[in-house]
């Protein structure tokens, strides 16, 4: 009974999100995990019965093999194997024969069974090999633990998309928040700790690999990472599991974030990041915590294939007259909840040009007045971008989509408004009136009641119009009511009053007026008020003044400040990044010049050669150009050696392989270049070139 719809209803193919048979239907069907044949526990198991070791080649040509095979031949295998396993005393059926220096081959046996025509039977085997016996044992239990999971391994957290955005001297890494969300298949919990960033100037990611055992051997892990982020939860430190004798580092509790910046780059070199999640693993099933793979691969031409979790950047100057990405001022388009939103381009190549989005907000629950998540929409598509923003408060270290990075600051409690609330065009009385939440009580102050959070409505008359409670405050007769200003109109709030001189209203400071909001599943709940509302006595200790109680045709408006909630809608639009000719040729100023100059044999930035031997591609670049130039280079004697055209990006570099146009290599010297843009005055510089 171990099946779990959540984790196990994948269909007939027992492959999630295939569509097939039996997906999601809410029932077992055989194929899927832990149902049928695919249960471990429910399988029958015969295990190893029989066992032979066969010596394929030893050292010299003249030490003796077993020359096996699975037909009738002159040694008869068929049988001598038959025999062998089926031997009366069943510690014949298992070859104890140790060898030295063979190629050896290892024959197991498992049976007798029965294997009617057209029937499928699936077998399990583990060969576990190790340099020594306490090695093996490890090896053993590491499996066992495997089989016993059905072989569902203890896997890392789903892996986050990463993207990056390049600059002059920086890069900034963003990811999403898929890792938060994966469940392991083995122990059915989310054990997502936290994430850590890893950089190499090769797509092998070779520098990170600075991290040892004891023994000078390399580690399991990815490396040394340039950034680490995990939860606060008190999970930090070095996890109890540990592989020859290595612990893994969970974390300081320094917090998630989904961007990093990276300002310790040096321009023109070629950089790989790899975000790399991780979880906390567990340790009653002696699981080691795990982390994502970094998976590059090269291609027979020396190209690159990433994964989702790794980019290729190279920092740069941007082109004369760049502008990023920019977004509207975010507004409200519905509801009346409050938050503050600012809008991160974090990378401004991924923002599209006038495009509108909304940010959602959900409270999951309709008791609750504060929302607890939020989400990302393209308004033309209603598509989702995400809708597990978690960051309320305004942190900066939401998720991050199409470059955009919305960091909300959510107000913690619905407050008072002191600036709208007041009394109401034509009241006459003189009085004011202070209001403040009251702390004693005891329902928690983000719980949506009768009456809470709406705004309220005192209406004062001559004469008696309500009665208030009768709890830790007598009840009295009132010349006033309360209502709550609804989204079906006006609905009657009840309430405790202080009457010290008995005239029915609000006319000493000794007086005071309790709101009292019952709970929807509790209409006669203990101590369920909200609102304490007495006359503000400010100044008067100077100057007490005359007091003209409130009476009819006064009406006191208590407007309140309600964070951002379940229907709260705010919207913004975004413009592409752009170049502006005019501030290009403001710019024009800051004159384009070469990197490295002179350039002496190599420049650090150079990338190696892939599978083959020597040294890679010469590189130098021309930079601070604006786009679409046009550089020529010229020996002293003013013949033309290579043209170069920017390529309408907004990059301020072009680079340089240092070949000619006839695709020799030049010889070292002085050479000129000249710059040449549309609309923009010419230039002319100089650079060496040093062998």
């Amino acid at each position: 009974m171990n099946w779990v719809a959540e984790f196990s209803d994948h269909g007939a193919d027992g492959v999630i999100d295939s569509k097939d048979f039996g997906e999601g239907d809410g029932i077992p069907t055989a194929g899927e995990p832990d149902f049928d044949k695919t249960d471990l526990q429910e399988s029958d198991q015969i295990g190893l019965t029989g066992f032979k070791m066969n010596r394929i080649r030893g050292p010299n040509s003249t030490d003796p093999v077993d020359d096996i095979v699975f037909f009738m031949g002159a040694d008869r295998w068929p049988e001598v194997l038959y025999n062998k396993f089926s031997d009366p005393n069943p510690a014949n059926r298992y070859d104890t024969t140790a060898v030295l220096g063979y190629n050896i081959g290892f024959l197991f046996a498992s049976g007798p069974f029965t294997l009617e025509a057209g029937k499928r039977e699936r077998f399990s085997l583990a060969l576990a090999y190790a340099g020594d016996f306490d090695g093996l044992k490890e090896r053993v239990k590491t499996v066992q633990q495997i089989y016993n999971a059905n072989y569902r391994f203890a896997v890392p957290p789903p892996v986050p998309h990463a993207t990056a955005e390049a600059g002059d001297g920086y890069v900034r890494v963003s990811w999403n928040d898929i890792s938060e969300r994966g469940v392991d298949p083995v122990t059915l919990q989310n054990d997502f700790e936290g994430y850590k960033v890893y950089r190499s100037t090769d797509p092998e990611f070779r520098d990170p690999k600075v991290i040892t055992n004891a023994r000078g051997t390399s580690l399991f892990t990815n490396g040394k990472p340039i950034a680490e982020f995990d939860l606060k939860d008190n999970i930090k430190g070095f996890s109890e599991q540990t592989i020859d004798g290595t612990a893994y580092y969970l974390g300081s509790d320094n917090g998630i974030t989904h961007t990093f910046l990276d300002t310790t780059v040096t321009n023109g070199q070629t950089y790989y990041y790899a975000v790399c999640a991780y979880d906390f693993g567990n340790d009653s099933l002696a699981f080691f915590p795990s982390e994502n793979s970094i998976g590059v691969s090269r291609t027979p031409r020396g190209g690159t294939i990433l994964a989702p979790n790794v980019v290729e950047v190279r920092p740069e100057p941007k082109a004369k007259g760049y502008l990023p990405a920019t977004v509207t001022a975010v507004r409200q388009i519905a509801g009346s909840g409050a938050a503050n939103i600012e809008i991160k381009t974090v990378n401004s190549a991924l923002v599209p040009d006038n495009k509108t989005y909304f940010v959602r907000f959900y409270t999951d629950d309709s008791t609750r007045i504060r929302a607890v998540r939020y989400e990302l929409v393209d308004s033309a598509s209603n598509q989702s971008l995400f809708d597990s923003g978690k960051d309320l408060a305004g942190e900066g270290t939401g998720t991050v989509q199409e470059g955009l990075l919305p960091i909300p600051t959510v107000p913690q409690y619905t407050v008072v408004d002191t600036v709208q609330s007041g009394w109401q065009a034509g009241s006459a009385t003189n009085i004011k009136l202070k209001t403040a939440y009251l702390d004693i009580a005891t329902l928690p102050r983000d719980q949506r009641r009768y009456g809470y959070p709406n705004d309220l409505m005192i209406v004062f008359s001559n004469t008696i119009q309500d009665t208030s409670l009768d709890a830790d405050l007598p009840s009295v007769m009132t010349k006033f009511r309360i209502y709550a200003m609804t989204d079906t109109g006006m609905t009657k709030v009840r309430y405790q009053f202080r009457d010290v001189d008995g005239n029915g209203t609000l006319s000493t400071p000794a007086e005071r007026i309790d709101v009292v909001c019952y709970p929807y599943n509790s209409p006669n709940f203990d101590n369920a008020k909200v609102w304490r509302i007495t006359i503000d006595t400010t100044g008067w200790a100077a100057n007490p003044p005359t007091v003209i109680p409130p009476a009819s045709g006064d009406s006191y408006l208590l407007k309140l400040a309600v964070p951002a909630g379940e229907g709260d809608v705010y919207a913004f639009t975004t413009s592409a990044e752009r170049i502006d000719r005019d501030l290009a040729r403001d710019q024009w100023g800051s004159k384009p010049y070469v990197v490295p100059n002179p350039y002496v044999g190599a420049a650090s930035f150079e990338p190696e050669r892939f599978a083959v031997s020597g040294r890679g591609e010469r590189k130098m670049e021309f930079r601070d150009v604006p786009q679409n130039a046009v550089v020529r280079i010229y020996t002293v004697r003013g013949d033309l050696v290579m043209t170069l055209r920017h390529d309408g990006s907004m990059s301020g570099a072009i680079p340089w392989n240092l070949r000619s146009k006839d695709n020799l290599d030049v010889a070292p010297g002085l050479y000129f270049f000249h710059v040449e843009v549309e609309g923009f005055d010419p230039y002319i510089g100089k650079f060496a070139i040093i062998k």
